[in-house]
């Protein structure tokens, strides 16, 4: 009778590590698919953050800025302008 008790008991811890397993194993992959998707996630964001950014410095280069006008030249000299030949 003692060591059928024995048995049991033995078949009850193997059952008993048997499911802790299992559920260890569950928790572990279900662990790892949340993960994953919190990783795709920030790593989506950074991303379209990174592209975004790059866009909007495009953007700003687009066009240049507008030059500065010349200083005004004066003229050499102040006589009035006549024809070179005489009619």
């Amino acid at each position: 009778m003692f060591s059928c008790s024995r048995k049991k008991e033995r078949l009850v811890q193997e059952t008993v590590a048997q499911r802790v397993a299992a559920f260890r194993e569950k928790e572990t992959a279900k662990c790892r698919a949340e993960l994953l998707v919190q990783a795709e996630q920030i790593v989506d964001s950074l991303l379209l953050h990174e592209a975004l950014s790059d866009v909007q410095d495009s953007l700003k280069q687009l066009r240049p800025f507008k030059p500065v006008p010349p200083a005004v030249i004066a003229p050499i000299d102040s006589l009035k302008i006549k024809p070179i030949f005489e009619q």
